[in-house]
């Protein structure tokens, strides 16, 4: 299928067709042709149309139909031969990936279920390689598997320049993170009892692989041929940024958010966020206001190093003070990648930030109202900001993004 057709394209076409007919460019017949052929276009393919819902239950039936798989050998796992058990992984899965390349390149007449196959054999790719290590009782280390699913799916996702493969294999490098690290801390950090919760150590590491993944997104953004698949690592990299950020703003773990025993992670994840950033910086095709935007994630970064390796924490008021510093940035953060997703007309800073915008402005009203008002009229004041406040922010949010004319790229 050809490129989408958006919004800001079709509106600026209605506008020169009608110029055109009254200069006797085009007649009233082939000009109402050409509206009908963009009209059908945008249908099938368009932002309104049908494209998205396709991509959607695609990966919806990819995931479903991977997990029913999984769900059906474990199930009679025990009654099947070794072969029989192999042959049920190898399989399905060669019988998605070539399904997948039928559909989208062979024949080409349905790309995105295609694309949904391809998805689907990197899930079975996935769960293999732990049932092979069931089968032969394979004495490894755990985490090994997450980082072997990862590279083996990463590169079908930069060859196909696949969005989704590439989402499957970031969210799985973020689960070998978590499980990698885990293992590199003592038992009696997870203990109930401890002074600081197990989970808290888990934060910096966490917010420095948003950063890091961040960094990358916009050095893919930065180069033609890899600006297709940049949104994968943007996205994650703010949620992952944001998310964990979102936690300095409680008073939760009392700004023990780090491990100095996981070092090597966060000196890791660093250097690739700067590597990132010089990448960026060699592109040719930089984004407005670049400079700005790699000077605010470097001040989350040292941030992040500072609170890591040289904060201990601070007693009482002094403590109440660092929640509301944090609360603070936290908000300014927000304030900043929203005016860079207005300047880039780029709606998916413009969406997440608004997405952390509202979650803050919630949480605080419970923080602040949750004891002043009684519960009756604390729901009701609270029912009717939210209403209101949604009402606003999705008109915001539609002039915002209706305004941008950059057509979002296929999967």
């Amino acid at each position: 299928m050809g490129k989408k057709i958006d919004r800001g394209f079709a509106r600026k076409l209605r506008e020169e067709i009608e110029i055109w007919e009254q200069e006797g460019m085009v007649s009233p017949i082939l000009k109402d042709q050409i509206l009908a052929y963009y009209k059908m276009k945008a249908r099938l393919g368009g932002p309104a149309g049908t494209g998205k819902l396709i991509t959607a239950l695609s990966v919806l039936g990819s995931v479903l139909a991977g997990v029913g798989v999984i769900l059906l050998v474990a199930a009679n796992w025990s009654a099947i031969p070794v072969w029989g058990k192999l042959a049920v992984i190898f399989i399905p899965m060669a019988a998605s990936y070539a399904l997948g390349y039928l559909l989208r390149y062979e024949r080409g007449d349905f790309p995105r279920v295609g694309a949904g196959f391809i998805l689907l054999g990197g899930l079975l790719f996935g769960a293999g390689i732990f049932l092979i290590a069931q089968i032969y009782h394979l004495s490894v280390h755990f985490a090994n598997g997450p980082l072997v699913w990862g590279l083996g799916v990463l590169p079908l996702a930069y060859l196909l320049r696949f969005k989704t493969l590439l989402t499957l294999s970031l969210i799985v490098f973020l689960i070998w993170l978590g499980m990698e690290t885990h293992s590199w801390l003592p038992p009696e950090a997870f203990e109930p009892s401890g002074p600081v919760p197990g989970e808290s150590k888990f934060i910096s590491l966490f917010f420095m692989a948003g950063l890091a993944l961040w960094g990358l997104g916009l050095m893919h953004r930065g180069y033609e041929g890899f600006r297709k698949i940049s949104d994968p690592y943007i996205v994650l990299g703010m949620l992952c940024t944001f998310g964990t950020g979102f936690l300095f703003t409680f008073d939760l773990y009392g700004a023990h958010v780090g491990a100095r025993v996981l070092w090597p992670f966060y000196l890791a994840l660093s250097g690739l966020f700067l590597l990132s950033l010089f990448g960026l910086a060699l592109s040719s095709e930089k984004p407005p206001a670049w400079l700005w935007e790699v000077l605010f994630l470097l001040v989350l970064l040292g941030l992040a190093l500072y609170l890591t390796f040289l904060f201990g924490g601070l007693p009482g008021k002094e403590h109440r003070d660092f929640v509301l510093s944090a609360n603070l940035i936290f908000a300014l953060a927000v304030l900043i990648v929203l005016f860079l997703g207005y300047l880039r007309e780029f709606p998916v800073y413009v969406n997440i930030a608004l997405l952390f915008f509202v979650l803050d402005l919630v949480v605080r009203y419970f923080d602040f109202f949750w004891e002043l008002f009684p519960r009756s009229i604390f729901f009701i004041i609270g029912g009717l900001i939210l209403l209101t406040g949604g009402v606003l922010l999705e008109r915001k949010r539609r002039k915002i993004l209706g305004s941008f004319r950059k057509p979002e790229d296929e999967d």
